[in-house]
């Protein structure tokens, strides 16, 4: 009942916390956030009220207690980006934000990124398993069989830029999102590959093909309905790599969805619950 109350009275959600004491009698702890504003007292007081209320419909239960602590506001913005340091995700591809000072090793393929509001900073599995089959991709072939890509819900362009790092000639990088596509432009133009990278919010229906190599870092339901268009974007002997998909229920689906259109699955890689996939065309 308190729960219900606070979550009213604030507009905003509460946190609960069950307390399991030594003697295993549970209590629960209830935190909620008022804006300290000029409604602040008036809301304090309706809750005082409320616990008030309770004590007498509950006479035979102890009133709970409340406490007020004020809490101050913090940069979150520069809080995270203290715990976001370079990371080696393949062999050969390190990616790292623009504000770390990093020397790479030899033959070392840095990645500067500032995901800004998007997507792919490279510290998530399913991006990672991405940049993996990526990078199995150009090692496996010729730079001259992947010379055009295609990378589908680019967020940050990390994969796009990789493609282009890896040796692609012509990338193309879509989404839908257009603080993505501002993010994606200004980190292609800092890691000096605007040359090589295309950056839009052209919708893959709108996208001509064919091309070498397609990169889908999404979510299993947008990559079965896309399904019919990266089939058709695809070259022949082209390679696709999707990423974004839960292992289970999910990668089953997506393998016999492939599969059903002719494509070859050459590797299919996990890591922590995600699951990714290169075919062949």
């Amino acid at each position: 009942m308190a729960a219900s109350f606070l979550m009213e009275l604030t507009g905003s959600g509460i946190e609960q916390q069950v307390n399991i004491s030594e003697n295993t009698s549970t209590t629960e702890t209830i935190i909620a956030y008022l804006e300290k504003d000029d409604h602040f007292d008036q809301k304090k007081n309706q809750f005082d009220d409320f616990l008030k209320s309770l004590s007498a419909d509950t006479p035979h239960d102890s009133l709970p207690s409340c406490s007020y602590s004020d809490v101050l506001e913090e940069d979150w913005n520069k809080k995270w980006k203290a715990f976001y340091k370079p990371l080696r995700l393949t062999d050969r591809i390190t990616v790292k934000p623009t504000w770390e000072p990093y020397t790479p090793e030899a033959n070392e393929m840095v990645i500067e990124i500032d995901p800004g509001m998007a997507f792919g900073t490279g510290l998530h599995d399913s991006t990672q398993l991405a940049l993996q089959l990526i990078e199995r991709s150009f090692s496996e072939l010729s730079s001259a069989q992947l010379q055009k890509t295609l990378d589908v819900g680019t967020g940050t362009g990390i994969l796009g830029m990789a493609c282009a790092l890896l040796g692609a000639q012509e990338v193309l990088a879509i989404d839908n999102d257009p603080d993505a596509v501002a993010a994606a432009l200004d980190n292609v133009d800092y890691n000096n590959l605007s040359h090589l990278m295309t950056v839009s919010t052209k919708d893959i229906t709108e996208t001509t093909g064919p091309f070498d190599l397609i990169a889908a870092n999404i979510t299993q339901d947008v990559i079965t309905e896309m399904a019919p268009r990266l089939y058709s974007l695809l070259a022949p002997n082209g390679r696709l790599v999707l990423a974004g998909i839960l292992k289970g229920e999910q990668a089953e689906a997506i393998t016999d969805l492939f599969h059903g259109k002719g494509l070859t699955l050459l590797h299919s890689p996990d890591q922590k619950e995600w699951q990714a996939f290169l075919f062949e065309k």
